[in-house]
């Protein structure tokens, strides 16, 4: 199946419901979405933000006056997005689907069996656990901290910061700390998806860091599902996994267990969807 733009006809931005079915797509390639601009425009009970759409027509979820609206945007689980035997191309193909937020939150259900199904379905044998690889968490004998910012975009329209001034409070602080501060420059994705060694996964497996630290971003889980601390500075998708940066300054940091890694993993799977299952409607 065709899972590219083709498929569900959208540009980032705001959608909302106005076709008869909950093919997750526009109503001009057979879905039940459609664009809008200005939240005054909003009359249906079901809305879908797709992506960040950064711009003049940009409204911050915040201010969405909505009870039920749904964020699209590529997998917290970023094995999935790199060639893997259920996706041999490392397309971007599985998606995240959480309702009224942009991550999957503690009181989604820890449930991989549809996710699991589907990968067995396209690859035999293969497991969910088999793509992810998840590591023990564990400290390590360094002072070093690996700074994973967010884009630019994300630090300036979502939480009025810019990216170089997050960056330098973070160098400030852990210098003064006694810490050695490393900022991940994060490859472009036709990099990530070409050499490993571009992966925050696999950087984190074979270098040393005390911790990560990171924003809004799927860093904080792949920190962890890496074996590495993960602090978090705002909102973020590893849950109760991660530390909080108020907890961080005083000195705490958080190991979570084998079994609460892996139950989250499966929390965030029960919101992870290959987007043939949005584009078909199987998704409800």
């Amino acid at each position: 199946m065709v899972t590219n733009k083709s498929a569900h006809g959208m540009d980032w931005g705001i959608y909302q419901r106005v076709g008869d079915n909950w093919r997750i797509g526009t109503t001009k390639v057979g879905g039940c979405l459609e664009r809008i601009t200005n939240i005054d425009d909003i009359t249906s009970d079901f809305l879908v933000k797709f992506g960040n759409d950064f711009g003049p027509e940009f409204i911050h979820p915040h201010k969405l006056p909505h009870p039920n609206w749904h964020f699209l945007d590529n997998s917290e689980i970023p094995q999935l997005l790199n060639p893997n035997p259920a996706n041999p191309a490392g397309l971007k193909t599985f998606v995240r689907f959480p309702r009224g937020l942009f991550t999957v939150q503690q009181n989604s259900r820890p449930d991989a069996r549809r996710l699991s199904e589907y990968i067995e379905s396209v690859a035999p044998g293969t497991t969910l656990e088999n793509i992810i690889r998840p590591i023990p968490v564990r400290t390590r004998n360094t002072k070093r901290v690996l700074l994973c910012p967010s884009t630019p975009n994300c630090h300036q329209y979502y939480y009025g910061i810019s990216q170089r001034e997050w960056i330098n409070r973070w160098q400030g602080w852990c210098e003064h700390n006694g810490y050695t501060a490393v900022v991940r420059k994060k490859p472009e994705r036709p990099q990530r998806v070409r050499d490993p060694m571009s992966r925050l996964y696999e950087h984190l497996v074979i270098e040393d860091y005390f911790c990560t630290i990171s924003q809004h971003s799927v860093a904080a889980i792949e920190s962890i599902m890496a074996g590495v601390p993960a602090v978090v500075t705002g909102p973020h998708p590893a849950g109760d996994l991660a530390t909080d940066q108020k907890e961080f300054v005083l000195g705490q940091l958080r190991i979570p267990d084998v079994n609460q890694v892996w139950n989250w993993i499966l929390r965030i799977a029960s919101n992870t969807y290959h987007k043939s299952e949005l584009f078909q409607g199987k998704w409800r």
